[in-house]
């Protein structure tokens, strides 16, 4: 009890420092936020600290928006407590809807963004390596966002629509042909794949990247 009474002191003392550090930015301290081109698609995520997660990072990478789907947990449904944790709000700010399936997100995505490039992140024999694909999209200067509700892509803007698979069986096989592409991240280790929640920013960022943002 006495090492752990003292490991909270050391910690307490650290954050005082941190806090009095002016350069240290600790607060959510912009007014809006930027929005690109960039939809996430989960299917069938059962981890609620993973679509947590996953949120925090499209806030951070300007995603348009996140479509869940079938069992993924979901705000204002399943496993919304959980998810809040550990977006930190993220999902309050960032736009999302739900589908009962993956193959009727595919469905919305092909009538309302036609010109949306669906890629599918699964380590397969057909795969690219995700730095080796061009990503359609905006480039240049970022989009800003009025309001709170992000600027939502005209019908026929380009963008990038990111299917993300469960965490056991990866994205659903059976949508594989519906999509455009397919890429990986390379593994270096023992492992096949890397977490889902992990994968997400990689790509993203890369996608930022070339959109010279």
């Amino acid at each position: 009890a006495a090492n752990r009474f003292a490991r909270q002191i050391d910690f307490l003392a650290k954050r005082h420092r941190s806090k009095e550090a002016e350069y240290v930015r600790h607060l959510d301290t912009a007014e809006t936020r930027v929005s690109f081109p960039l939809v996430l698609v989960l299917d069938n995520l059962r981890s609620a600290a993973n679509v947590g997660s996953i949120f925090r990072s499209a806030d951070a990478c300007g995603c348009s928006e996140v479509l869940t789907t079938g069992i993924t947990p979901h705000p204002n449904g399943n496993g919304a407590e959980k998810l809040s944790k550990s977006s930190l709000g993220a999902e309050r700010v960032v736009p999302s809807r739900h589908f009962s399936t993956t193959l009727h997100a595919v469905e919305w995505l092909r009538r309302g963004r036609p010109n949306f490039r669906l890629i599918g992140m699964e380590t397969t024999e057909h795969s690219k390596t995700y730095t080796n694909v061009s990503y359609p999209g905006r480039p240049g200067p970022r989009i800003a966002q009025e309001n709170d509700g992000g600027e939502v892509p005209t019908k026929n803007s380009p963008g990038v629509a990111l299917f993300l698979g469960n965490e056991v069986s990866g994205v659903d096989t059976e949508i594989f042909p519906l999509l455009d592409e397919m890429i990986e991240i390379p593994m270096f280790g023992l492992k096949n794949s890397l977490n889902v929640a992990a994968c997400a920013p990689v790509v993203m960022y890369e996608i930022l990247r070339q959109w010279e943002v």
